[in-house]
């Protein structure tokens, strides 16, 4: 049987988002890790596919190569370079499941016997219950939206953590890296070796990631916008229910 031109459409766009969902799953691999390093190659940097910074990794004679005084920031410099190399090897990952995954169906496949038409039968009540749905998200997302022009204009406000060692300070954006303050101005620095220091930036970006995840909004718990989402979880299913879309009959 020949389907509406409507439902081929669908179908089409339906490949297309299996096809895409399953090049950006298979660029995602949780376990990846990325590194970079400074310009003297003497701080090491690795964050994983989040941004996140997992370990610092110093020479034993960095301080050969960098000012004591400059090392917060060559710490930034070499996580930002772990940045980029994540970016890129993501990239990298989507080009090569895009070359081995086939292009979206345009046809859809054949029924293997006769089928009657779809059976369409739209649910007032689903249907009045999702537009109520839509305009208390779309006001909770203009107040969210209100909050968040407000704290950009008052600037950023980055989350700091300390270590336990009480020495090094980490301050993160969200999970960008904004600052690394190493205390330099006590016999700390001079006196610790390059694994003392790594193990205290470990310790105070943690906190700093900690610090940062209790300090996020949270929406309350009848947020109109989660439920949304999970409402629209599975498009084919919602679909489906607001619609009333029943199968063909064999």
């Amino acid at each position: 049987m020949t389907m509406p031109a409507g439902f081929e459409a669908l179908h089409q766009l339906r490949g297309e988002a299996e096809r895409m969902s399953r090049v950006l799953g298979a660029a995602q691999d949780p376990d990846a890790t990325f590194e970079g390093q400074d310009e003297t190659e003497s701080v090491t940097a690795v964050v994983d596919m989040n941004g996140v910074v997992t370990d610092v990794r110093l020479e034993h004679e960095w301080y050969d190569k960098i000012d004591a005084r400059k090392l917060g920031a060559t710490v930034v410099e070499a996580v930002n370079a772990a940045g980029v190399a994540r970016l890129s090897g993501w990239a990298d990952k989507v080009a090569e499941a895009e070359e081995n995954e086939p292009p979206a169906s345009t046809t859809p496949a054949a029924p293997a016997a006769p089928v009657g038409p779809f059976d369409i039968n739209p649910s007032g009540e689903m249907i009045d219950n999702l537009l109520y749905l839509l305009h208390r998200a779309g006001r909770e997302a203009e107040a969210e939206a209100k909050t968040t022009a407000a704290a950009a204009q008052a600037g950023p406000r980055p989350v700091k953590g300390r270590s336990d060692g009480g020495h090094i300070t980490v301050a993160v954006d969200g999970k960008q890296v904004t600052e690394v303050r190493i205390e330099t101005d006590t016999r700390w620095i001079g006196t610790a070796n390059h694994l003392e220091i790594a193990s205290e930036l470990r310790d105070a970006f943690a906190t700093a990631y900690r610090n940062a995840a209790e300090a996020a909004p949270r929406r309350r718990s009848d947020s109109a916008i989660t439920e949304l989402q999970a409402l629209t979880a599975d498009p084919q299913e919602f679909v489906a229910k607001l619609f009333g879309v029943r199968p063909p009959q064999a």
